[in-house]
């Protein structure tokens, strides 16, 4: 077939497939769900067919802007799922239907991979596509079996999308209608869905009639969908009732299927906390987990990374794995990946701690926003107000502080301190909200509190330094700011703070060590690099601050104070005249 663009769809001839969207509000995914359909590129020529079920947004202008580039059926109220297809159903010119959720993104060659493997047997009834979520691309849905205790269960969620397990063409018994490809003949001799289903498990009693009815049920891998699950509105109000109905059809007819699957995978279910995770079959991994644990406690990071992300590939479901692969990238500075392994991690073990370090993650990437969900998240999971929902709290507070909303941070600060007066971050976070308020004694009252449950708080000790040097005892500020860099050597802004401190102290020596192992981490900190050539220069050290000017030059020529630092190096280590005469003679 010649390729289809959406200048030749609905040319009133009849077509391969007739796309179905039922739609309740949620214009975003809607429009950017038929558009990535309309951009594409396809052999398969197809309709789109649109079930406004009610919609109150601005979804019906939207749908009228399309004009006849699809087909819009408004029935005036909201239908449900079964109901919306049923009636498409009836007005689609397609040899082949495609029930499709309106929150879903397909990709390029979705719907040829699904007709061809429609194509290619008589008895394929059903076919159904990868479904991932749209974040990190891990499996949402790579078909669904019922376990040993007859529950529901998309097999190899979350497991990585090019995983073995989850690129195998195969037959199952159901396959998820937030993408699914039906045969039309199929769809009206089983009498399409059952509208006794309201929003829940018509996809699981369907897929089994036809399957009842002798065809086959199939998942089709290289049909890839980004799929953002369940965002309609009151998606889950009739669960009860449908499970009832689906119990009352099925009940004497179920059996477990996941060991056929499982077994020809290599992987079992094992009960880990209570959470039901497939794991890998038969396999000793007892002597890699220790190898990879004392690389890391080694501080050998990459050879640690090296076999936990083999041990993910075999193990996907492990959150131990994950929490070890998040702390090495964050331990790397690579806090971008460890953002995204903590994503991975939060589908498998939803607990307040994982939020809780996600929440850290995006305060550390300037996401304060990103920081305050997160943290909200952590702080409605936890089951009471202890030390580590007060963490969780505190990080709110940080990120209020960052984002400008001074006095709402110390409100946070002040409700933890409540209840747990001895609370570290609280009273560090409190102690730099009185800073900004030039209230310096407060501060340095809150700070030596923190500092009195630990001494060694790198931001307790250089929040006590700052207040110092707004009360006027810059010496005592100094040795404090000082202290704190030997816990926290990487903080450019305490160097930054201290260093007209050891300038006005004539404390140069240290101003220079300071600056040096600040440079052993972050070589190219240019304006750090600038500061140590000009230190050593007034400590006469011209041959040294000549060599970190150089460096500063090659990158940064137009720095401010390179071309003056550079004229007064010249005088400094041009020849004498004298001498000077002698090399010519």
């Amino acid at each position: 077939m010649s390729l289809i663009t959406p200048e030749e769809l609905n040319a009133g001839k009849p077509v391969e497939c007739s796309i179905i969207i039922p739609v309740y509000n949620g214009l975003d995914y809607t429009e950017k769900c038929i558009d990535t359909l309309l951009k594409g590129v396809s052999k398969t020529d197809f309709e789109i067919i649109v079930v406004d079920n009610g919609s109150t947004d601005d979804t019906p202008i939207y749908l009228a802007s399309y004009d006849d580039k699809i087909k819009t059926i408004s029935p005036g109220s909201n239908l449900g799922f079964s109901k919306a297809n049923n009636l498409a159903a009836q007005n689609a010119s397609g040899r082949y239907l495609i029930l499709l959720n309106n929150d879903t993104i397909p990709e390029q060659g979705w719907l040829d991979a699904m007709v061809t493997t429609a194509n290619s047997d008589g008895k394929i009834g059903i076919v159904g596509a990868k479904l991932l979520y749209p974040v990190d691309r891990l499996v949402q849905h790579a078909g669904v079996v019922f376990t040993e205790n007859l529950k529901l269960m998309h097999i190899y969620e979350n497991f990585p999308e090019d995983h073995p397990a989850v690129s195998k063409r195969r037959d199952f018994k159901i396959v998820t209608a937030a993408c699914m490809l039906i045969r039309k003949d199929v769809y009206c001799e089983t009498g399409g869905l059952n509208e006794g289903f309201v929003n829940g498990f018509e996809d699981v009693d369907f897929c089994l009639r036809v399957g009842e009815s002798g065809y086959r049920v199939v998942y089709e891998p290289d049909a890839t969908v980004l799929h953002h699950t369940e965002k309609m509105a009151g998606r889950h109000q009739h669960e009860d009732q449908n499970a009832i109905l689906l119990t009352k059809l099925w009940r004497h007819k179920l059996t477990s299927d996941i060991n056929k699957y499982l077994i020809e995978d290599n992987y079992k279910v094992k009960q880990i906390w209570g959470i039901t995770r497939l794991v890998p079959r038969g396999e000793k991994m007892t002597e890699r987990f220790d190898k990879a644990r004392n690389a890391f406690k080694e501080g050998d990071n990459e050879e640690a990374l090296k076999i936990y992300q083999q041990l993910h590939i075999e193990d996907p479901q492990n959150p131990i794995i994950l929490s070890y692969i998040a702390d090495i990238h964050d331990r790397r500075g690579d806090l971008e990946k460890a953002a995204a392994t903590l994503l991975k991690l939060s589908r498998i073990e939803t607990s307040p701690g994982v939020f809780k370090r996600l929440s850290q993650n995006a305060l550390k990437r300037q996401q304060y926003e990103q920081a305050q969900k997160y943290a909200r998240e952590a702080v409605n999971s936890f089951s009471s107000f202890d030390d580590e929902s007060s963490d969780a709290r505190a990080i709110l507070g940080d990120a209020a502080f960052k984002m400008g909303d001074v006095d709402g941070a110390g409100k946070i600060y002040d409700l933890i301190l409540d209840s747990e007066p001895k609370h570290v971050r609280a009273l560090t976070g409190r102690g730099t909200v009185a800073l900004m308020q030039q209230d310096y004694q407060t501060a340095l009252n809150y700070f030596e509190r923190a500092l009195k449950a630990n001494p060694h708080h790198g931001r307790a000790v250089l929040g006590k330094g700052l207040s110092f040097i707004n009360l006027s005892r810059r010496k005592e500020a100094a040795d404090l700011i000082l202290e704190s860099l030997m816990i926290e050597p990487d903080n450019g802004w305490a160097i930054a703070t201290v260093l007209p401190l050891l300038s006005e102290q004539k404390r140069l020596k240290e101003a220079d060590q300071i600056i040096k192992i600040y440079l052993e981490i972050y070589p190219d900190d240019y304006p750090m690099l600038l500061a140590r050539s000009g230190i050593n220069f007034a400590m006469k050290s011209y041959n040294l601050s000549r060599e970190l000017l150089d460096r500063v030059i090659i990158s940064h020529p137009e720095y401010p104070g390179v071309s003056d630092l550079e004229k007064e190096l010249n005088a400094v280590m041009a020849p004498a005249p004298e001498i000077a005469e002698a090399v010519i003679a």
